[in-house]
């Protein structure tokens, strides 16, 4: 074997600062180490500005690589009108250098079988919330996934009979409606009500809409696809009322990390009611953090341990050997890039805020608190077009699917119709903003040239 080739340690955790997974054993070729040597380390090659921050501006060409955001959509309009895809909810940015190093490094090791452990991730989850959002919990609370679907889906076969209900708090991401389907129950609407520019909870109908056959209420926070960080005091109230009804809540806090700069998260666990907090799961993962979906990892955790056995008991987990690579390196390592980041997306929404009310007057906006997605109100241009009378017509499920075509043919730019998010969608679309702010800005022109001819 080539002396060069086993891992330089020492080396790989200064330029790298990430240790090899336990469990891996035998020697690895060099990876970054000697990347960095050629001068060819991620690090390196990540752009960035002349004061050393990185470099979002740049355009990171995603198209071409089999990528659900900018792949997918072109599929259904084969004479080339598609342009933009900003409708999945993944960033367009190129990952944390940390990421890739920590991947080069990993797959010089030319075996995968299986792992040996997950406690440093384990270690990393506990260590992020205490630091990042001041959640005190430990190891013992926390069961590792493959992602918030089957973790939510073992949630609700635990806590919900078949033919029961999950009470969900709407608009709210599609994906609550499908997991629902998957654990074969039901699902009730109770939709949130525009008031002073915030969507609200409407209170007296969500304790209407728990009745004897709803046994779980998803909370999503932040609220996607509205952009909502929901208050201690919004939080408590929906806690102490489902509690009241034996209604177990499922929080899903997988945005809980993109919150804007004038905002506060406050996880469910937290809260000022041990009563409340016991009767409750968290479900979250650093996908949206660090675009790391594909990764295949997350987790669930309850202060509650009869709480945590019960949904144990229907849920397996097949963790990734670089999905869990990824993860901790994003976790140990990735801060500073996430926070960047996240001040880029928090300028981009700004800039669209602006952009919409100066040029797009009929497009109804409402200011987001969190995620990097936002929730436009197409009513006006959608009347204007025809869209409720003719979407039958056209083979189209509900006139925001119908929307969604014309605004492809009409501007080139892909939305998420707002009617799959549940009651309170109709007239809208939701929209990515996590891509350079040049792109963001070709496409608020190129919408706004489409919706100010009607």
């Amino acid at each position: 074997m080539n002396k060069n080739a086993g891992l330089n340690r020492r080396s790989f955790m200064k330029n790298a600062g990430f240790t090899a997974l336990a469990g891996a054993t035998g020697s690895l070729a060099v990876g970054a180490s000697q990347a960095n040597a050629q001068g060819a380390s991620p690090t390196q090659s990540y752009p960035r500005h002349a004061n050393g921050n990185f470099d979002f501006d740049t355009v990171y060409n995603r198209a071409g690589n089999n990528c659900a955001r900018w792949d997918s959509p072109p599929r259904n309009y084969p004479s080339g009108e598609f342009k933009f895809g900003m409708g999945v909810a993944s960033m367009d940015f190129e990952c944390a250098p940390c990421i890739t190093e920590a991947l080069m490094e990993r797959v010089q090791h030319h075996s995968w079988g299986y792992l040996a452990s997950t406690e440093e991730l384990t270690s990393e989850i506990v260590k992020w919330n205490g630091e990042h959002h001041n959640n005190d919990i430990d190891a013992s609370m926390v069961t590792l996934s493959d992602g918030v679907y089957p973790g939510m889906i073992a949630a609700m076969r635990s806590f919900v009979p078949r033919g029961g209900k999950a009470l969900i708090m709407s608009p709210a991401y599609s994906g609550f409606y499908t997991m629902a389907s998957a654990a074969n129950i039901e699902t009730v609407d109770s939709e949130l009500k525009l008031k002073n520019g915030r969507y609200e909870i409407d209170y007296e109908d969500l304790e209407t809409k728990m009745t004897s056959d709803v046994r779980v209420l998803i909370v999503c926070n932040p609220q996607n696809p509205t952009g909502n960080v929901w208050r201690e005091e919004e939080l408590l109230r929906i806690g102490r009322v489902a509690l009241e009804h034996g209604i177990v809540v499922l929080s899903d806090e997988i945005h809980s990390d993109v919150i804007r700069g004038d905002q506060r998260f406050t996880p469910f666990s937290a809260l000022p009611d041990r009563d409340v907090v016991n009767n409750s799961l968290t479900f979250n993962a650093i996908s949206k953090t660090f675009n790391l979906a594909g990764m295949k990892n997350a987790y669930y955790y309850s202060k509650s341990p009869t709480m945590l056995r019960r949904v144990n008991q229907y849920h397996r987990a097949e963790l990734s050997t670089l999905g869990v690579v990824a993860n901790v390196a994003a976790y140990k390592y990735g801060r500073e890039w996430f926070d960047q980041a996240n001040a880029y997306m928090d300028r981009t929404h700004t800039m669209i805020e602006e952009y919409v009310k100066t040029n797009m007057p009929s497009v109804g906006y409402v200011r987001n608190e969190g995620t990097y997605m936002t929730f436009l109100d197409f009513a006006k241009t959608m009347a204007s077009i025809g869209a409720e009378a003719q979407y039958e017509s056209h083979g189209k499920r509900t006139a925001e699917h119908y929307f969604q075509d014309w605004m492809v043919h009409n501007s080139g730019v892909y939305l998420n119709p707002g009617s799959v998010y549940g009651k309170g969608g109709a007239g809208r679309m939701r929209m990515n903003i996590a891509s350079s702010q040049s792109v963001v800005k070709d496409v608020l022109d190129a919408m706004a040239a489409a919706v100010n001819k009607v």
